[in-house]
């Protein structure tokens, strides 16, 4: 990486950077113009040069000005994203810790005790190296500041992947301004070190008397824990700069490259959800984030289901898909609708004997829901049903409901609230089978967090999809505010899963 001067020994020695033990996190911290992503395209490289794109995958996030956009053409490297497409800097963080919980599992079926045993299996062309088309991957980010400041989210799934990768081969590498921009929990585990010239020196961890003389304007130039003096290295070689010696890397490799980031789809079409992966309440509505795999909503275990969103943010199209895919999974003996929706977006989409009736108006809206609720009244427990029975919900027999209610900002602000009727049964939901799923706009949402029906499902920790819209509504389901993201995409909140960013499947109007 650098060349450490010994003046009292009258020579000059290497720098080298043991990443394959516990020292495999790397920190470079320095002033601004010291040299940080220099050196960080100077590790990139040195990776490329003594290793395979099969055995070292880097992955960056480059928040420092584009100086990482160098090293993209390497075969090492799988992406390079910046502050402007925030999609590709959760995608890349998300894509990590789905490979380090994959690895997690695959370690305890085959018995791998150690990341140097994976190695020699995988170098060996065993198995292991068939299931895993990675090797030690890196994740660089240059710019920790920013990533705290944009992305808070992030930063602890970060520290995690720094906690627990090495045992797995995932490498943390990360650059910042000042030491006290790491946290505690994370600067700890960065085994390696290169720091350059501070803004200030007393600010040093490595050696603070030394860093003093460390010399000003001059980038590149840092200090060891033995208080000696580096330069780091050029990403180049004799005759070429750093595009020169990434061409040449390219052009001596033919085998695969890095496997690229992938990304979530701008459009997912309804076509794409596969309902046989689940069976029962259980039913996809699009794909997560962090993975890429299904997103399923059990109705099952959280009957209810609240839904913000703006205009055109896809609030209508989710309502259409789970109704589509209620009608394409249950039979009208098993499960019934009731559809409330006073702009008709969901005229048409269901033709079966599953709708019990479609509300556009609130007298009729009144007369559905009373109706229903009359008949999950007669579904509510007496004394005389066993404990057996209750277990096993055995004491009626009949369809679910579903009542799917769009615009409930329309719905909710007339003389008189036509979903009322249902406010009582709303505990007991999965008791009686009833399922509740609002779609309202973002605009006064938080205002309407004190209507009585939004407030008992409040009550009731309901799940939640928040779509695109202002972040001035503050949180509206459990930590979750709303923001601008691109229609379809939204932030589900569920109490097993947590906070997941979704792609919903989109189905337009008939």
């Amino acid at each position: 990486m650098a060349v450490v001067d010994r003046p009292f020994e009258q020579r000059r020695d290497l720098l080298w950077l043991a990443l394959d033990g516990a020292a495999g996190h790397v920190a470079v911290v320095g002033g601004t113009q010291s040299g940080k992503s220099t050196a960080l395209r100077t590790l990139v490289c040195a990776l490329a040069l003594t290793h395979t794109p099969t055995e070292v995958q880097v992955y960056c996030l480059d928040f420092g000005g584009g100086g990482l956009a160098s090293v993209r053409g390497l075969p090492h490297v799988g992406g390079v994203t910046g502050r402007a497409d925030p999609t590709g800097v959760r995608r890349t963080v998300g894509e990590m810790s789905t490979l380090l919980a994959d690895r997690e599992r695959r370690f305890a079926e085959l018995g791998v005790e150690s990341m140097a045993a994976w190695r020699q299996r995988r170098d060996s062309g065993t198995d292991a190296g068939d299931a895993d088309v990675f090797g030690d991957v890196f994740l660089v980010v240059d710019g920790w500041t920013t990533l705290r400041s944009e992305y808070e989210d992030l930063e602890p799934l970060i520290t995690d992947l720094a906690t627990r990768g090495l045992s797995y081969g995932v490498h943390v590498v990360a650059t910042a301004v000042r030491w006290l921009d790491f946290r505690p929990a994370i600067r700890d585990l960065f085994g390696s070190r290169l720091e350059l010239r501070l803004g200030d020196p007393s600010d040093s961890v490595v050696a603070r008397r030394a860093a003093a003389h460390v010399p000003e304007r001059t980038p590149g130039r840092g200090i060891t824990p033995a208080g000696l003096h580096f330069l780091t290295a050029l990403p180049r070689t004799t005759g070429t700069d750093t595009a020169g010696l990434v061409k040449q890397v390219g052009d001596a490799w033919s085998g695969p490259v890095a496997p690229p980031v992938r990304l979530l789809p701008a459009v997912l079409p309804y076509a794409d959800l596969d309902l046989d992966a689940t069976t029962g309440l259980r039913i996809p509505v699009g794909v997560a984030e962090a993975d890429l795999r299904p997103v399923v909503l059990d109705f099952g275990t959280e009957p209810h289901l609240v839904v913000y969103g703006d205009a055109e943010s896809g609030k209508s199209s989710f309502l259409r898909a789970l109704a589509t895919s209620i009608v394409a999974r249950f039979t009208p003996e098993q499960a019934r609708v009731i559809l409330v929706d006073y702009r008709r977006s969901l005229l048409g989409v269901i033709s079966t004997e599953h709708l019990i009736g479609y509300g556009t108006a609130a007298a009729h809206s009144a007369d559905l829901v009373e109706s229903a609720a009359g008949y999950l009244a007669d579904r509510a427990p007496g004394p005389q049903v066993s404990p057996t029975q209750l277990r096993e919900r055995s004491w009626w027999s009949g369809p679910e409901l579903f009542v799917l209610v769009d615009d409930y900002d329309l719905v909710a602000s007339g003389p008189a609230n036509p979903l009322r009727a249902l406010e009582e049964h709303l505990p007991h939901a999965r008791d009686v089978g009833l399922h509740l799923v609002l779609a309202r706009r973002t605009g006064g949402a938080a205002r309407a967090q004190y209507e009585p029906l939004v407030q008992r499902l409040r009550e009731l920790s309901t799940s939640g999809l928040v779509l695109s819209g202002s972040p001035e509504e503050g949180a509206l389901v459990g930590p979750v505010r709303p923001g601008p993201l691109p229609p379809g995409r939204g932030r589900l909140f569920t109490r097993r899963e947590g906070v997941r960013l979704v792609q919903l499947a989109h189905l337009p109007p008939q």
